[in-house]
């Protein structure tokens, strides 16, 4: 086999195997409420940063007023987990939202799915996050964040 062929065959390798190891996806949907600014994304800090490397598009650097962005984050811990920590701004105003999943192992050696999401604003923002919907058997879910 050719060294080509061979190196091809281990990369796909890899990446059947970061899949297998991929916790659920969460889709992530940002809504800029405020009708007169831009909300602008950020990066601060290694749980966001994951969340940026994870995410697929990225999302976008700014949101336009009334506007919204939708990206896919999956997470490369293991099957039973994944996360998304994300910060947008708008002048002053901060919003800082989280999402996460755990498949919890219950006494007893069952699984239990937790989706849990935060909202924190800051400098007078309204910060909102709500769980739109879930997968039982995939455990997907869907997200909504929204920042007036």
């Amino acid at each position: 086999m050719s060294r080509i062929r061979i190196q091809a065959l281990a990369a796909s390798s890899l990446l059947w195997a970061a899949a297998a190891l991929a916790g659920p996806p969460v889709t992530i949907t940002f809504k800029n409420r405020n009708t007169v600014a831009d909300a602008s994304y950020q990066v601060i800090g290694s749980n966001e940063a994951s969340t940026h490397a994870n995410a697929t598009p990225k999302p976008a650097a700014t949101v336009s007023k009334s506007g919204f962005d939708v990206y896919v984050v999956t997470s490369l811990i293991n099957p039973d987990v994944n996360f998304a920590n994300v910060r947008y701004r708008i002048g002053s105003r901060q919003c800082v939202f989280g999402t996460s999943f755990v498949n919890a192992l219950k006494p007893g050696g069952y699984k239990v799915p937790q989706w849990n999401k935060t909202a924190k604003g800051s400098g007078g923002a309204v910060c909102t996050a709500t769980i739109t919907s879930t997968h039982l058997g995939s455990h997907a879910w869907s997200v909504d964040f929204v920042m007036q």
